[in-house]
Order: C-alpha cells, then sequence, then structure tokens
C-alpha cells in the first residue's frame, strides 16, 4: 500500500529535517576542530611575545654605574646645569637615565600589550563558532584579514631578530670594564693572563647566551607563522574541505611545526627566508609584512 499524500510530505520533511541534524552535526565538529587550531595558534603566539619581551629586556638592562663614574656624571650634570634645581631635577640628577628608560619602556609595554590582545581576540572569534555552525562560513572568511596580519607580525619578529640578534648590553659593558682595567694595569704578569682567561670565557658564555634566547624567540614566533600559513590555509577553503581535510590540514601545521625546535641560527633563518619568500609571493602579505617589520624595528629601537 502506497503512503497517502500527507504521510509522503512527512517523510520528506523528515528527510529535510534529519539531514539539517546531520549537516549541523558535522558543521560543528567541523568549527571544534578549527577552533584548536585558532587556541594553538594563539598559545604559541603569547610564547613568542614573551620571549621577545624577554629578550629585549636583557638588550636594554643598563650595566650599573661604579660609584666613581656616578660621581662624575652627577658632577658635570650639576655644572652643566642652567635651570632652577627642584625636587624634579633631583630625581634626574640621581638617575639621570631613569626617565628616558621609563619612556621607552612605557613604548614597548604598550606595543607587546597590544600584541597580545590582538591575538587573543583572533582566537575569540572561534570560540562560539560551532554553535552557529550552518552559519560559520561567513564569520570564518572574515578572521581571514585579521589572521593574515597576525601571521605577518610573527614573521617580521623572526625576521628582525634574525637580522639583529641581541646583545646583552648590561653584561658586556661590565665585562668591557674589567677588562680595560686589566689591560691598565701594568706591569702585566702571569696573572694578568689568567684574569684575561676568565673575562673571555665570561664573554664567550654571554655570546653563547645570546644567541640562545635569539634562537628561542625566533623559534617561537617562525612556529606562530607556520601555524598561522597553515590555518589561513584552511579558512580560506574553510567551505569546500571536509571534518577530516581540516583535521589533517591542522595535524600538517602541526607537525611542520614540531620541526623546528632544536635548529641553530643559521638553519632558523634559513626557515625564516622561506616563510618570507612565500609571504613576499602574496601581495597582501607582502604589505602588511612590510609594514609588521617597520612597526617591530621602531619598538625595539627605542631604548635608552
Amino acid at each position: 500500500m502506497s503512503p497517502s499524500g500527507s504521510s509522503k510530505r512527512t517523510l520528506t520533511l523528515f528527510g529535510v529535517l534529519l539531514g539539517a541534524v546531520l549537516l549541523l552535526g558535522s558543521c560543528a565538529h567541523k568549527a571544534k576542530v578549527i577552533q584548536t587550531g585558532a587556541a594553538q595558534f594563539e598559545a604559541q603566539a603569547m610564547v613568542a611575545i614573551d620571549k621577545i619581551d624577554e629578550l629585549r629586556r636583557k638588550e636594554v638592562t643598563a650595566a650599573p654605574l661604579s660609584e666613581e663614574k656616578a660621581s662624575k656624571l652627577f658632577i658635570d650634570l650639576v655644572k652643566g646645569s642652567q635651570a632652577d634645581i627642584g625636587r624634579e631635577e633631583l630625581r634626574l640628577l640621581i638617575d639621570p637615565y631613569k626617565r628616558e628608560n621609563a619612556d621607552s619602556e612605557a613604548q614597548w609595554k604598550a606595543f607587546t600589550q597590544k600584541l597580545r590582545l590582538q591575538y587573543a581576540a583572533f582566537a575569540s572569534v572561534f570560540a562560539s563558532l560551532d554553535k552557529g555552525s550552518l552559519f560559520a562560513v561567513s564569520d570564518v572568511k572574515k578572521t581571514v584579514p585579521v589572521l593574515d596580519k597576525l601571521t605577518a607580525q610573527m614573521a617580521a619578529i623572526a625576521d628582525s631578530l634574525g637580522k639583529r640578534p641581541a646583545e646583552f648590553t648590561a653584561e658586556r659593558v661590565a665585562i668591557a670594564d674589567e677588562l680595560q682595567a686589566v689591560r691598565d694595569k701594568k706591569p702585566y704578569t702571569d696573572a694578568t693572563d689568567l684574569q684575561l682567561r676568565e673575562l673571555e670565557k665570561r664573554l664567550r658564555q654571554v655570546a653563547a647566551a645570546e644567541q640562545q634566547t635569539t634562537a628561542d624567540a625566533i623559534e617561537a614566533a617562525l612556529k606562530t607563522a607556520k601555524l598561522g600559513m597553515e590555518l589561513r590555509g584552511l579558512l580560506l577553503n574553510y567551505e569546500r574541505l571536509s571534518v577530516d581535510d581540516v583535521a589533517e590540514g591542522l595535524s600538517t601545521a602541526f607537525r611542520l611545526a614540531a620541526v623546528i625546535p632544536g635548529l641553530d641560527l643559521s638553519s632558523l633563518k634559513g626557515e625564516t627566508d622561506a616563510l618570507i619568500a612565500q609571504i613576499q609571493g602574496d601581495e597582501s602579505l607582502k604589505g602588511l609584512f612590510d609594514k609588521a617589520l617597520s612597526e617591530l624595528q621602531n619598538a625595539r629601537t627605542a631604548s635608552p
């Protein structure tokens, strides 16, 4: 017995609803996978920002002046001053670098805080993506320009650090002062050679620490940028990809990032150059990269 027209309509409606439920479940699962990628991208970016923040702190930390040098500087500043000496002037005379340090530090903190907020905001867009997953495609597309900017920023960080590795000011100034003192103390003896060997050892240790700190920061930025590039491909093709495609894409991204740790500066430079060549091939990414590189260099060089 054939089903009535009413039954047919009921079966058709049921089929549509079932298809919608299955589609919703599939979309929600795909959105969940994308959420994982966005969260990992944010987490890795925060690691990179912490690394470059640590690197810059070691770069700009001023070596403490000896009592003799501090006294001479105080005398020179007083003799060279023209204005009335009040409380503010006394603060500057006792610590002439304090204001400049504060200004540059405030600028750097604003720069890194802005970076952190940008990556957190990007990840937050995906927090409820699965709840409205039938409409997720348009939401996903809107995040691509944001991701492009963030990825370009991390590539710029890796490039900048590769071109200008860290130098720990305080340690180097202290060693330079000690070297000068040893050099100027004559006649030279066997004790002089021992002191110079010890200072050479310390200088090499500082240089090694500088290289390691630089490599750690480049590695973290490079991993973030590579994750960003892979995530970008998934977002651009989101509507055409299956759950398995997205999962496989993220798995590939994680594998690519996993091979970076442990590389020396030369190898990291090669990885960075390859990534930048990829970015330079895309006009929108190239412009973002150039701008990010300029902003980073300005923030990093704003130091006493």
